[in-house]
């Protein structure tokens, strides 16, 4: 059996088809036209992207048979569609901090409530402080407005024509119940937001629908072809990282992550210090420390300095020795977890005139990975240590920064053979929602497959850079 899924990125929509054994049998992408804002995206264009994607390489001979559809994408957009799925207005996305008074009103009044309930506090990341920003300077689209969907939610409804949304994506609005993997009706009724403009909630591995006789038309792919709804891209790129309880997934994209699952309840003792969301896998929670300036603090230092990504790794190979290196705090985004607060205040520490620019792209490096490895440290404080640490993008492609990870982060390191890790993940969905699997656990077994990965240079000092880090971050 063979499973197409469906990314929707920010920056980038990809489909890939997959069998059970988790081979990649095709991959095509389209990059998304740059916004004049980097917070709005046009959802139409998702669609578009989507359309164009499976024209051509469904037409080709040998392209391999499809047996179902599975979807995934990014989260904590507020997107408002009519009663037939077009968008009213463009998609506000997870960056989008235009709600920073929206979210400080929410905590002021319910902090307390939302770490009960939905598992975090409020922070301009979720899709509550937008929706109630919306409504407040808006209520004529406000009320014009169906249903509001996540960036997969959208394909759904033009693939199947139901709206559904799946317990991760709902989890990431700050509107779910995390119990009762439900929406939270008293939190509803007392913001006089309304419930009934929310897609229904189904299982991420449930088929959702089937591919309408317009949606074949469009795209070629099967009417009657099974959907599953899937997941956000938080879990699916757990998912496809062989995360489990003995495990960790380290990613450096934009964004610096660290993915990690426990048991349900578990995520009480993380609360309002780690994200915590539902998980695809309902006997799981999904926990997440990120640092917004990941890979964009190497794309910022590169470009301040004139210099090429490739450059930019390769002058932060030369140094081996951390010890007297500048502290550099990755915070020009925000500092996110664990301290949710997303006020810029990015800084040096111990900068002088003797550093080159090899030493402070080390440092940078250094700076990003010791800000995932506190969260790392406040998980394994709070749930216990894993075995395992998947790399993955950038901590599992550059050389710089992979010897910087195995450096700083215990355990064994691994690399997983496929990179494309949400594609994996919904194809697991995917593949279970058909039968293929019975749990995500087999298809995990089955489909994701890692190499171990040791460094290939020892980073001196690692350690004792993390303690200056931590020195100076109780500082900020």
């Amino acid at each position: 059996m063979n499973a197409l899924s469906i990314d929707i990125g920010t920056s980038r929509i990809k489909c890939a088809v997959f069998d059970s054994k988790g081979d990649m049998l095709a991959l095509r992408s389209i990059r998304l036209p740059r916004a004049a804002s980097p917070d709005l995206q046009e959802a139409q264009v998702w669609i578009d992207c989507c359309v164009t994607l499976q024209e051509e390489p469904l037409a080709q001979p040998g392209c391999p048979e499809i047996d179902v559809v599975a979807l995934t994408g990014n989260m904590h957009a507020l997107l408002g569609v009519d009663e037939n799925g077009t968008p009213l207005a463009p998609a506000r996305l997870w960056c989008d901090n235009s709600a920073i008074a929206e979210s400080d009103e929410l905590n002021a009044r319910y902090k307390d409530a939302f770490l009960e309930k939905a598992g975090n506090v409020s922070t301009t990341v979720f899709t509550l402080p937008k929706l109630l920003k919306l409504k407040r300077e808006q209520p004529e689209l406000y009320n014009r407005t169906h249903k509001f969907l996540q960036s997969k939610d959208i394909v759904a409804h033009f693939l199947t024509g139901r709206f559904v949304t799946d317990p991760v994506d709902a989890s990431g609005t700050l509107l779910m119940e995390l119990q009762g993997r439900c929406w939270w009706s008293d939190m509803f009724a007392e913001l006089g937001l309304d419930q009934g403009k929310m897609p229904e909630i189904v299982s991420s591995g449930e088929i959702c629908g089937y591919v309408t006789k317009a949606a074949s038309i469009a795209t070629g792919l099967k009417q009657g072809m099974p959907v599953v709804i899937g997941c956000g891209d938080l879990a699916s790129a757990a998912l496809g990282s062989g995360v489990d309880e003995e495990s960790v997934s380290l990613t450096l994209g934009t964004a610096g992550q660290l993915l990690a699952t426990g048991r349900p309840g578990t995520g009480r003792k993380l609360a309002g210090r780690l994200f915590v969301f539902a998980h695809c896998d309902e006997r799981r929670e999904l926990f997440l420390g990120s640092v917004p300036g990941g890979g964009f603090s190497f794309e910022w230092l590169a470009s301040l300095h004139n210099l090429n990504l490739p450059n930019f790794f390769k002058k932060a190979a030369n140094i081996l020795d951390c010890r007297e290196l500048p502290v550099f705090m990755p915070y020009e985004l925000g500092r996110g977890a664990p301290y949710m607060d997303y006020t810029p205040m990015g800084a040096w520490f111990g900068l002088s005139a003797k550093h080159t620019m090899p030493d402070l792209c080390r440092a940078a490096i250094l700076g990003v990975l010791c800000a995932l490895r506190q969260s790392c440290d406040l998980l394994y404080s709070l749930d216990g240590p894993r075995r395992r640490v998947v790399l993955q993008a950038l901590a599992a492609r550059e050389e710089a920064v992979r010897d910087s990870a195995c450096a700083l982060f215990a355990g064994d390191k691994f690399v997983s053979e496929n990179g494309e890790a949400s594609l994996l993940g919904a194809a697991m969905l995917g593949l279970k929602g058909i039968g293929a699997f019975f749990t995500l656990d087999e298809a995990i077994s089955n489909m994701w497959h890692g190499q171990p990965c040791a460094g290939n240079v020892l980073v001196t000092g690692s350690e004792e850079y993390y303690r200056r880090y931590l020195a100076f971050a109780e500082k900020l």
